[in-house]
């Protein structure tokens, strides 16, 4: 039997979802691509945050409704664009080994500067659609001018190349997975410390139906990855406590050394999230350890909470 396996269009989405029809093969498990294109793939004129108030999952939802209407048997995604709550037919058959979970610079030469932190010459303009990196940006660097920027990993590295932007920021799992050519443009990888990523970033997701045969839920097994699945849980736990998407400014890393879970976490206070006036009214780091996951989970939210609510 070949399954149907849901990707987007996208350079990147492609290649994850061949990744994952590969490592299926490996196992017994035949699937063809099934492209699907998503309400974000259509929608490149507002950033992302703001599609995400009126329309979560914006890179999952078509995808969903093509499981649950039977039209694809399993979904590749994205960990870092799955909602936490799913629908109620549907589950995560795997989660992938994470791959490099940090974020990092992209900048154009005449925008380089050593001196500077970050190496951004002063009152750089930078794009990104993310609300967590404006605010890590800012909490950087105060001086700097953030706009939003759209399209696929590609589209964004040539706009640094043709100078739309001094720079951008963008996730190194996708860079290293598409294997760009980034000659022309400097390529800066950021502390984990400094710019926590956003919660579930580096790993992929493979959604399937509840009601899937059983011999594709046992080759999913063979590819998940337990560590990667705790980690990316806590952070996602924390994301649900504080009921945020893309509109919740939250950089978090959790790592999971023996039997102790460490936190990374970022969080940035904005006066009102769905003004598109952005009024920064602080920036939070801290780090959190435990043996015990409840709670770790309940005193990040808590301490979180504590920002957001003043």
């Amino acid at each position: 039997m070949k399954y149907r396996l849901g990707t987007r269009k996208s350079d990147l989405a492609r290649t994850q979802s061949t990744h994952v029809l590969e490592s299926l093969k490996k196992n017994g498990i035949e699937c063809e691509l099934v492209f699907i294109e998503s309400e974000g793939d259509r929608n490149h004129k507002e950033a992302l945050y703001q599609i995400e108030n009126i329309t979560p999952g914006l890179f999952t939802k078509q995808l969903e409704i093509a499981l649950l209407n039977n039209q694809i048997d399993l979904a590749v995604h994205s960990l870092k664009d799955l909602p936490t709550e799913q629908p109620q037919d549907l589950r995560v058959g795997a989660i992938t080994s994470r791959v490099s979970t940090e974020d990092c610079l992209l900048i154009h030469p005449d925008a380089f500067e050593h001196s500077q932190p970050l190496f951004l010459k002063p009152q750089a303009h930078v794009g990104t659609s993310s609300l967590r990196r404006e605010a890590q940006l800012l909490s950087a660097r105060p001086d700097l001018k953030v706009s939003p920027i759209r399209g696929n990993v590609p589209t964004r590295v040539n706009a640094i190349k043709e100078r739309k932007f001094d720079a951008t920021l963008l996730a190194v799992a996708g860079l290293e997975r598409l294997q760009l050519n980034l000659d022309g443009v400097h390529v800066l990888k950021l502390s984990e410390r400094e710019f926590p990523p956003a919660p579930g970033q580096g790993a992929l997701a493979i959604e399937i139906r509840n009601d899937a045969p059983e011999a594709l839920k046992l080759a999913l097994q063979k590819i998940h990855d337990e560590i990667s699945e705790i980690e990316t849980r806590v952070e996602r736990r924390v994301l649900k406590g504080l009921f945020g998407g893309c509109t919740l400014p939250l950089g978090i890393r959790c790592y999971k050394e023996n039997n102790l879970l460490k936190t990374k976490v970022f969080i940035g206070v904005l006066r009102d999230r769905k003004s598109l006036f952005k009024d920064w009214l602080g920036f939070h780091h801290f780090d959190i350890s435990s043996q015990d996951e409840e709670t770790l989970v309940d005193s990040i939210v808590q301490k979180v909470k504590g920002f957001l609510n003043g």
